[in-house]
């Protein structure tokens, strides 16, 4: 005799519904930061790995990053891997701050988890206090004229490739 057992939607379902409270959302946020910075880190590898094997090919990526596909300019394209790059600061900031919480809770466990809402808070505040001018500076980055950001890339890529050769 079999016994049942739900699918994993169901229990997927039930798992965001447990009311474990902020210590639930601050892990989940946590570890979602990590795989996000995990898949950038993964890609980063890869496209600097082209530097030494196809020059040509990281030259190109690099002008995608830019906004540049085979010569020509697509501001959409800029700017959705600015708001990603962004993306990428504010999930290490978080990873950051919210690591030293967990410090806190390794440290002191009897204190922290009494404070536990205090302390997200605390990691909340920490970040938008960190988060609101870089973001400042990332958008106004973005919306300054593209030949600076594009010479500034052209830079960066002529100073790899005398390092790379």
């Amino acid at each position: 005799m079999s016994v049942y057992r739900r699918g994993l939607v169901s229990r997927w379902v039930e798992g965001l519904r447990y009311g474990g409270g902020v210590g639930q959302w601050s892990w989940l946020r946590h570890r979602s930061t990590g795989l996000g910075i995990l898949l950038y880190l993964v890609v980063h590898i890869w496209d600097t790995f082209l530097v030494i094997f196809s020059p040509a090919s990281y030259d190109a990526i690099m002008g995608i990053y830019g906004g540049k596909f085979d010569g020509v300019e697509y501001p959409l394209l800029r700017w959705a891997f600015r708001l990603g790059e962004l993306g990428l600061i504010a999930s290490v900031v978080f990873h950051a701050v919210n690591g030293l919480r967990v410090i806190l809770f390794d440290l002191s466990p009897i204190r922290a988890v009494g404070a536990q809402k205090e302390l997200f808070w605390a990691v909340t505040a920490l970040f938008f206090f960190i988060m609101i001018p870089v973001a400042f500076i990332v958008i106004h980055s973005l919306v300054a004229e593209p030949t600076t950001v594009t010479a500034a890339i052209m830079l960066r890529l002529d100073l790899v490739r005398s390092f790379a050769y």
